[in-house]
C-alpha cells in the first residue's frame, strides 16, 4: 500500500524507540530533519533514473500567424494596423504581447511589449523604436514562437510530438513519419538557421528548446520553425512533486509502485538512526535504501530485458537482431 509522510516518519520514530505521532510538532527538530529527509529521498528517487511513472501528459495549442498591413514610422515604437491602401483597419484580433512582428521586407523580428485592439484602428507597441524605413502599408507576419506549460507540477520536459503519425503497419513498412519534436538547448537553434530563427516560415516545428520561466514562474519553450497555424502538440512531462510538510499527504500522491516507497522509508529511518547515533543501524537502512532504488530500476527495465541489441558480426545481415540477456549492471541502471 502508498504510505503518507507521516507512516514513513512513524516508521523512524518507532525504529529508535519513540512513540508514533498523530501530527508533527511545529519546532520539533527532529521531525523537521525527518520530514527534510523523507522529501529529499524523494528527489533522489526521481533523478535517478527518471521513472516512467513519474511521467504526465499535457498538451500545447500552438497561435496562427497573422498576416496583413500595418502602418510603420522610422524610430517609432506605435505600429497601426490598415488595409492594403493604407486606411485604418482593426485587423490584430487574437495579437497579444507574446508575438513577434515583422515586416515583409525585413530581416528583423520585434517583440511586442502592449496591444490594443479596443480602440480603433487596432494598435501594438513595440519593445523597442523600429529602425526601418517609414512604411504606410507594409506588409507583415505576426506569430508566437513561446510557449508557456501552465500544469503546477511540471518538471522536465521529456517526449514532445503532434501524435498524428500513420498507422504501425506503415511504419514496419518503413512509411512512418517522425512526429516527434525534438527537445534542444536554444543556442542549437541558432547556430542551425544562422542567428535568425524567425527566417524560416514553413510553419510546422520540428525542435523545441526550454528558456527561463514567465513572470507566473511557469517555464517557457521556443518552437522552431515558429508554427503558422494551430498544432495540437503532445507533450510527456516529468512530475516534480512539490515540498511536503503535511502528515497524512501520500508521498507520491499514488503513482508510485511500493518499492518507491519503501525506499522513501528507508532512508528516513536511516536519518533517525544517525540522529540517535546509531551508525550500525543507520548504515543497514542506508543499504536497505540503496537495494530498494535497486529494485525500482529492475522494475523499470523489465520490459526492456527482451530487446535484443544490435551485433556487428563479420558476415552482415541487415535487419537481424540477436537477443543479448543483460548482466546484473543493465539490470542496475536505467536504459531509454
Amino acid at each position: 500500500m502508498s504510505k503518507s509522510l507521516g507512516d514513513v516518519v512513524d516508521a523512524a520514530l518507532m525504529e529508535i524507540g519513540e512513540g508514533t505521532i498523530t501530527e508533527f510538532t511545529t519546532g520539533n527538530i527532529l521531525h523537521r530533519r525527518l520530514i527534510d529527509a523523507a522529501n529529499n529521498a524523494l528527489r533522489e528517487i526521481m533523478d535517478r533514473f527518471d521513472p516512467d511513472w513519474g511521467l504526465k501528459r499535457t498538451t500545447i495549442v500552438t497561435k496562427a500567424d497573422i498576416t496583413g498591413n500595418a502602418a510603420v514610422t522610422d524610430g517609432s515604437t506605435t505600429v497601426t494596423s490598415v488595409d492594403s491602401d493604407g486606411a485604418n483597419a482593426d485587423s490584430f484580433t487574437g495579437v497579444s504581447t507574446s508575438f513577434w512582428f515583422r515586416g515583409a521586407a525585413t530581416q528583423k523580428s520585434y517583440a511586442l511589449s502592449a496591444v490594443d485592439v479596443l480602440s480603433s484602428p487596432d494598435t501594438v507597441t513595440l519593445e523597442t523604436d523600429w529602425i526601418d524605413s517609414t512604411a504606410t502599408a507594409l506588409s507583415y507576419r505576426m506569430f508566437q514562437d513561446t510557449y508557456a506549460i501552465t500544469d503546477t507540477d511540471f518538471g522536465l520536459l521529456r517526449i514532445v510530438s503532434y501524435g498524428d503519425a500513420l498507422t504501425w503497419n506503415m511504419g514496419a513498412g518503413g512509411a512512418l513519419p517522425d512526429g516527434t519534436i525534438a527537445i534542444v538547448p536554444l543556442a542549437s537553434i541558432y547556430n542551425r538557421v544562422g542567428g535568425d530563427i524567425h527566417r524560416n516560415t514553413t510553419g510546422r516545428p520540428q525542435v523545441i528548446a526550454p528558456i527561463s520561466s514567465d513572470s507566473s514562474d511557469d517555464p517557457r519553450f521556443v518552437l522552431w520553425p515558429y508554427p503558422t497555424k494551430e498544432y495540437l502538440i503532445e507533450v510527456w512531462y516529468e512530475i516534480q512533486y512539490s515540498e511536503n510538510t503535511t502528515f497524512g499527504t501520500n508521498l507520491f500522491d499514488g503513482d508510485a509502485p511500493l518499492s518507491a516507497y519503501d525506499a522513501v522509508e528507508h532512508a528516513v529511518v536511516s536519518a533517525a538512526c544517525t540522529w540517535d547515533q546509531d551508525n550500525a543501524g543507520a548504515a543497514v537502512f542506508q543499504q536497505k535504501f540503496q537495494t530498494a532504488l535497486g529494485n525500482l530500476i529492475r522494475r523499470e527495465n523489465r520490459e526492456r530485458n527482451q530487446v535484443g541489441f544490435r551485433v556487428e558480426t563479420y558476415r552482415r545481415q541487415y535487419g537481424s537482431r540477436y537477443p543479448v540477456r543483460s548482466g546484473i549492471l543493465f539490470d542496475t541502471v536505467r536504459r531509454r
